[in-house]
């Protein structure tokens, strides 16, 4: 059970919510940290109010972890159902959010400027974050996944908006993602994926995550053309053909594709079919965090994860 004194001193100000940026924990690093303004007598007077039983509900510690997070070494509560993408919500994850390097890899990046904690849980006298683990296949985890996550804002032209590091600290049983099998009557992000191919490949579909008759007529011509059994099924077979390399500088369908497959793991980009920064970031941090070359590139391989590996 939590106690008291894993409860941080408070203080500053919070671009994201008014007076809340906070203090963090002791560590060595020397990093500035940034609270809510809420001192520990406040903390006690609170806990006393609804007694001491359990930290973990009282009004004023909630809220010093943030929008109401409860505290537990384990997955927060919103993430409670095992969801391996991002298994960190609700905040947008941000790949470039992450100390990749040095002293800090894997935090949350808090340069004051374009990047700023945001009061969250305590994990380990260290950092503000949590750890989130799942028993089961997740990306190319084939048996478990444990993530480290933190919480923080970052600077937009629209304002500052919540965002996440996720950084992955254990991998049980790396594997390899195989191909999906799409076809008739299945919907969902691969059928958008299928039908944004299909249209690059100038097999111009209606692009609505339904796998009807219209894909599947399509898929048929697509095999026709490229010598594969017309059998209107995307599998292992016909998936290598379908896909399109795409990297920076690219736009189109396929672009469109790439990025809605990059938002089912939670990368929060737009649908434009720009291939810019941000999908470059996601890209990297995408494979990194499955064990790819982390270039940039979605060649086979990336797609094939991006297809195949469990959510």
């Amino acid at each position: 059970m939590t106690d008291l004194d894993t409860v941080p001193w408070l203080r500053g100000t919070d671009p994201g919510t008014g007076p809340a940026v906070r203090r963090a924990p002791a560590h060595t690093g020397g990093r500035k940290r940034t609270g809510w303004e809420l001192s520990r007598r406040t903390l006690l007077r609170a806990g006393t109010a609804v007694g001491m039983a359990a930290l973990s509900v009282f009004p004023a510690a909630r809220r010093a972890y943030a929008d109401g997070y409860t505290i537990y070494a384990g997955c927060p509560t919103y993430a409670s159902d095992h969801n391996c993408s991002p298994g960190c919500g609700p905040s947008t994850i941000f790949a470039d959010s992450c100390n990749t390097s040095g002293t800090y890899t894997g935090f949350h990046k808090n340069d004051g400027v374009t990047w700023i904690l945001r009061p969250n849980q305590c994990y380990g006298g260290t950092y503000d974050g949590w750890l989130w683990a799942y028993n089961g296949a997740c990306g190319a985890c084939a048996c478990s996944v444990e993530r480290r996550c933190h919480d923080g804002y970052r600077k937009t032209s629209s304002g500052w908006v919540k965002s996440i590091c996720r950084w992955n600290t254990k991998c049980g049983c790396l594997g390899k993602a195989l191909w999906p099998t799409t076809q008739r009557s299945n919907t969902g992000v691969n059928v958008y994926t299928v039908q944004h191919l299909l249209t690059a490949r100038g097999h111009a579909t209606e692009i609505d995550g339904i796998f009807g008759a219209d894909t599947e007529t399509k898929v048929k011509s697509f095999q026709v053309a490229a010598g594969l059994a017309a059998t209107g099924v995307v599998n292992a077979n016909t998936w290598p053909a379908l896909v399109i390399t795409v990297r920076s500088g690219v736009t189109g369908d396929a672009v469109r594709a790439a990025q809605r497959q990059l938002n089912r793991r939670g990368y929060g980009l737009v649908v434009d079919g720009v291939f810019g920064p941000a999908s470059d970031s996601a890209t990297r941090d995408f494979q990194r965090q499955n064990g790819l070359t982390a270039d940039g590139v979605i060649g086979v391989n990336s797609w094939r994860t991006l297809t195949g590996a469990a959510v």
